[in-house]
């Protein structure tokens, strides 16, 4: 056996990039095996083996399991490598697609925090919103538990189809419940969209002037603001429709305490 055409498991290891437990596991598994074992029990790897090595390392590289690694190594040919570029392709360009789709949930997450850190939580102002969409569940009325319940079920819906979207959890209040006291009747669960789904439970919020108040701290001291937005809308003599929407613009993913906590609240002048 010519010295300079063979490697110790170190060696053939070190110039490959893996570790000798890779090798010792490739070897049991049948995938990858050195060419001469001594006497004494020591691997021996050839120079010739880089290249079988460098094809496996590639296609470990593309994901493709060890098993199907194997069983390609045993039938190679090039209509084969063909499949296996053609799926790997397809595949890339899914995940190329999410990470887009991720890359632009970050930059919306990032605008939003940026927008907040001056925000004036004691102002009321008239804001113009674009066209903003609102995904929502029917829930009993002051089910909290039945709330998280059917937006948690509304946001697995939509992983589960590989839907991509930056939402916030919101609220919706009606007018006829405000007047008569009821700051905390809820009856919809849902999640507060940019982007319109084509789905049926789909409420689409037009775009326009809204006046906008904040709260905060926990949700079930929101009567305060409501009233500082009743008072602001019956001095200036505005006209308002009668739904309004909360949603956190400050939630656990800036502050540690739900009493930091900051809501939105507006609704849309008429």
């Amino acid at each position: 056996m010519h010295r300079n055409l063979y490697m110790t498991t170190g060696e053939f290891a070190k110039l490959m990039g893996v570790t000798k437990e890779t090798l010792f596991h490739y070897d049991e598994i049948g995938l990858f095996c050195p060419e001469v074992v001594t006497e004494n029990g020591y691997r021996q790897y050839s120079v010739n083996q880089v290249e079988v090595m460098d094809t496996i390392l590639m296609l470990r590289e593309l994901g493709m399991p060890l098993k199907e690694i194997r069983e390609f190594m045993r039938h190679r040919s090039a209509e084969r490598i063909l499949q296996v570029f053609a799926q790997r392709e397809k595949q890339l360009d899914q995940q190329i697609k999410k990470l887009q789709q991720m890359k632009e949930w970050v930059a919306q997450k990032t605008r939003k925090i940026q927008a907040i850190q001056d925000l004036n939580t004691d102002e009321i102002s008239i804001r113009n919103f674009p066209e903003r969409y609102y995904l929502y569940a029917s829930v009993s009325p002051n089910d909290e538990w039945e709330y998280y319940q059917k937006a948690g079920e509304i946001i697995f819906e939509l992983e589960r189809e590989g839907t991509q979207v930056d939402y916030d959890f919101a609220y919706v209040q009606h007018e006829e419940n405000l007047s008569a006291g009821l700051y905390d009747l809820y009856d919809m669960a849902g999640l507060l969209l940019e982007e319109k789904l084509d789905k049926p439970h789909c409420l689409t919020l037009p775009a326009g002037k809204y006046l906008t108040a904040y709260h905060v701290g926990h949700w079930n001291t929101m009567s305060e603001a409501y009233e500082r937005l009743r008072a602001y809308r019956q001095a200036r003599n505005l006209r308002t429709d009668t739904i309004y929407l909360e949603h956190y613009v400050v939630d656990h993913l800036v502050v540690d305490s739900i009493e930091e906590f900051v809501t939105e609240i507006s609704v849309r002048l008429v």
